[in-house]
């Protein structure tokens, strides 16, 4: 091998000196840099002058050496670049480097080519997808859209894993959820490649509960945007949150990738594999899109401030405070309107309309008037032993009997005003004889009732302060409700439809719950007459339908000591039954209470035995329109219970049957989607009777309607389950309620028909001139679906899939229109997986051995 080292010469350690020179100053420059950053972190900060002032030592030592240490590496670096420089110019203009020069400047110009190009290419780009389906390749609405979002308003994508998929539906984590995860945050990266392409700027940030560090990256994350923390922090599962201009969204993993775990586990065989429904790239884009959106109006309508969504301590059985945590954690304001008031009279409540903020407002006003009051009680409290003090004094003058009628009086007025140390000064000096106050004994007597009374002016200095710190308190609290513009506005208004018309003005969905009866084995119930509601009330509500806003009404049973009463309990049911539902009169009961009656009965247990009542079902159309579409809630719930492969349970007490009134059979799906168990039968009488000395009279037992009864064959007729609990309808709203004569004339069309066919077609045709909106509406027959503080599981999904789609949001309905997405895997038989098993496994290697002893026997014949 040639020796290719040079000869030591001058010229050969000079330039040794130098390179080693160069090599020093980099390293020198690179440290300095960092001392002198970790004193001035800014970029603006690196200037001559500030260098120039650290090397004078004007900002300490380090500084100084850290500046010193920079510019020394600098000059280094700038002293070997010049002499290679000069060296590298003789160099080449000698004759037989010029090819050689060339060629290096050939190099260099292409790799700054490559360089341009590539920078260029980051901002001057075209993407072509060249797959079957065009997954890559977003709608041109979509894409027209996210173009029409400002680049100067970044959106940040934050992906939270908090390792619970299912919500509150489950915990459990397995292959699936696991693999589930990682898909989605796969998905959600490269779905925001795409949207880089339209100009905004998208920062994607993932979060994993269980990683080192999370704490520290959510805290830089958010530390200019509470809204994120707070968003990050409620989260109840695996969530998207998207961030922008101090607003967030939310969507969780499975709206954005449902996982089904049902057909995973029965996949290739049994043998498993993860599925996935893609809930579509229209429903994440639409969160990106909707950041600034409005969040949805949620308003309760209830009589009394008990069942209000107010999280009321001891009363957690009529609240609705799990129903507003559920509502708001699923994107949606809520607000309480209660419709009547002064309860506490011992009359009949009035008809209102107010706001829980207009009842704390009063409710504090209230609390500053006292607080006033008992200030000013403690300043005459001082003013009065002010006065006293100096009317002890004055009296030591006068003779003992005005003296003695002066600490007897003195005396009386403690007890009446509560002076409890002049009271106690007192007693001191009586002790236990209850000896007179004489001439004899007044001496021993004025200095304990002197000390009281100082006592007593302390405490009185001291209640001052006290109720003044109070007043100031509750001064404060009214000031910072009066911030609420809205709350001071609407009770200026007197008028109680116009205030509730108000008051609904800006709402976009309408609950109205009804709490009646709870559980019939013991009793427990609200009067349904609790509820009744004023006509100017009921026109109101009318109106918010009749303007195609949609409403769910919880609506409990009727039936009372003597069952339900005749026409209901106010004109709401009317409209629900103008509507297309018809409410039903009677109410459930399971067969499984009947021995909690007949333990009643025997008198064995107070309040009866226990019932297992048996859940309810979810059905995507009901056994009455088999031919009708799935209906959108019924078949959401039951899609959501694929995810954890389960069926969502969910029991209740003593509902009313909901049923589908005749006549509405040309809805757009199946109305009826949530069904009791067959194993109970509809009751008018729900309750146990007894005597006067508590002997059971009557006790509710099954007792078909024989068909010699007018109510054989009807829905009214005592029958075995399942009774339909649960409608959900879209239609245009009645015409009579734009028109109020077209009743008339519907039921004289009724009348002539078939003599007058024309009326009725005519009557037909006007009404479809008439401008109806459409409107959706769910009924559910009990008034505590959804009480208590806190939800179940399947009532949280219930509630969340009827929200959202009475307010047209179904694309956070989970369906399953996509085809699925599974990991690619050959679909075999038993017998082919049998072959292919035992094939690569003894098959293969047979087969290298006997192709091995081929070719050692052919080796051997040559």
């Amino acid at each position: 091998m040639a020796d290719t080292r040079q000869r030591t010469t001058l010229g050969t350690r000079f330039r040794l000196t130098i390179r080693a020179l160069g090599l020093t100053g980099v390293l020198a420059a690179v440290v300095g840099a960092a001392l002198f950053a970790s004193v001035f972190p800014l970029a603006s900060q690196w200037t001559s002058e500030t260098l120039r002032a650290a090397s004078e030592g004007k900002n300490g030592a380090f500084a100084k050496a850290a500046a010193w240490t920079l510019a020394i590496g600098v000059v280094s670096v700038a002293v070997a670049v010049v002499v290679e420089a000069l060296g590298g110019l003789v160099l080449v203009t000698g004759r037989r480097t010029v090819a050689n020069t060339s060629a290096t400047v050939a190099t260099v110009a292409a790799v700054a080519l490559l360089f341009f190009v590539n920078a260029y290419s980051f901002t001057h780009h075209t993407r072509y997808d060249v797959t079957r389906n065009r997954q890559f390749t977003l709608p041109p609405d979509l894409a027209a859209s996210l173009r029409t979002l400002r680049a100067d308003s970044p959106t940040t994508i934050v992906v939270l894993q908090k390792h619970r998929i299912f919500g509150s539906l489950s915990d459990d984590r397995d292959s699936f959820t696991k693999g589930a995860e990682e898909k989605v945050t796969e998905k959600v990266k490269d779905l925001v490649d795409l949207f880089r392409e339209f100009g905004p700027r998208f920062n994607v940030e993932v979060l994993d509960t269980e990683a080192f560090g999370y704490r520290n990256r959510v805290a830089a994350l958010t530390a200019d945007a509470p809204e994120l923390k707070g968003a990050i922090e409620a989260a109840p599962e695996n969530s998207i949150l998207f961030h922008a201009n101090k607003r967030v969204q939310r969507l969780a993993f499975n709206e954005f990738l449902q996982l089904d775990k049902t057909s995973s586990n029965a996949s290739q065989n049994g043998r498993g594999n993860l599925v996935l429904l893609p809930q579509g790239i229209d429903n994440f884009a639409r969160r990106v899109l909707a950041v600034q959106e409005r969040r949805p109006k949620v308003a309760v309508c209830v009589v009394h401030e008990w069942l209000t969504t107010a999280d009321t301590a001891g009363r957690s059985e009529y609240s609705l405070a799990g129903l507003k945590k559920s509502l708001t954690d699923n994107g949606f304001d809520v607000i309480d309107i209660i419709l009547k008031k002064n309860w506490e009279s011992g009359s009949e409540p009035e008809p209102a309309a107010y706001t829980i903020q207009e009842s704390k407002l009063e409710r504090l006003e209230a609390e500053l008037e006292s607080a006033r009051d008992q200030s000013q009680a403690a300043q005459n409290d001082v003013r009065i032993v002010a006065s006293l003090r100096r009317a002890f004094d004055e009296v030591q003058t006068q003779p003992f009997r005005e003296r003695g009628d002066f600490y007897v009086n003195l005396s009386r007025a403690a007890q009446i005003r509560g002076w409890s140390e002049v009271v106690s000064a007192f007693r001191k000096w009586l002790g236990d004889e209850g000896k007179p106050i004489s001439e004899t004994n007044e001496p021993e007597l004025r200095p304990i009732l002197l000390a009281g009374i100082a006592r007593q002016a302390a405490r009185a200095e001291q209640e001052v302060k006290d109720a003044e710190k109070a007043r100031a308190e509750a001064q404060e609290q009214v000031d910072a409700i009066y911030q609420d513009e809205r709350a001071v506005q609407d009770r200026r208004v007197t008028e109680v439809k116009a205030k509730f018309a108000g008051l609904l003005a800006d709402v976009d969905l309408l609950i109205i719950p009804r709490h009646t009866l709870v559980n019939a084995v013991i009793e427990r119930r609200l009067p349904p007459s609790l509820h009744t509601l004023g006509k100017e009330q009921i026109e109101v509500i009318k109106d918010f339908m009749k303007a195609g806003k949609p409403v769910l009404a919880c609506l409990g049973s009727l039936s009372g000591a003597n069952g339900p009463a005749p026409d209901g309990t106010d004109d709401l049911e009317k409209l629900v039954a103008e509507r297309g539902i018809e409410l039903g009169r009677d109410t459930v009961l399971f067969d499984s209470e009947v021995k909690a009656f007949a333990a009643i009965k025997s008198g064995r247990q107070l309040g009866g035995g226990s019932a297992d009542i048996p859940p309810l079902v979810f059905v995507e159309a009901g056994p009455d329109a088999a031919n009708a579409k799935s209906n959108p809630v019924g078949a959401a719930v039951k899609l959501t219970g694929r995810s954890v492969d389960q069926k969502l349970d969910h029991r209740l007490n003593a509902p009313r049957p909901i049923y589908l009134a005749a006549g509405q059979e040309r809805l757009p799906f199946a109305a009826e989607f949530l069904y009791t168990a067959p194993e109970a039968w509809n009751e008018e009488r729900p309750f146990i009777r007894t005597d006067a000395r508590g002997r059971p009279t009557y006790t509710p037992r099954y007792e078909p309607t024989l068909d010699t009864d007018s109510r054989w064959g009807t829905r009214q007729a005592e029958r075995k389950g399942p009774f339909p609990i649960g409608v959900a309808i879209e239609s245009r709203v009645p015409a009579s309620w734009f028109n109020e004569a077209y009743d008339r004339e519907q039921f004289a069309a009724g009348v002539l028909m078939p003599l007058d066919g024309v009326l009725a077609a005519g009557l037909t045709a006007a009404a479809m001139k008439l401008d109806r909106p459409v409107e959706r509406l769910i009924v559910f027959g009990s008034g505590n679906m959804f009480t208590g503080a806190k939800l179940e599981p399947a009532q949280e999904k219930l509630l969340a899939h009827s929200v959202n789609w009475l307010t047209g949001r179904v694309d956070r309905l989970p369906h399953a229109n996509l085809p699925p997405w599974e990991f690619p895997r050959v679909e075999m038989t038993d017998r082919e997986f049998y072959l292919w098993r035992y094939g690569t496994a003894i098959g293969l290697p047979l087969v290298a051995v006997y192709l091995g002893f081929m070719a050692t026997m052919l080796r051997r014949l040559r």
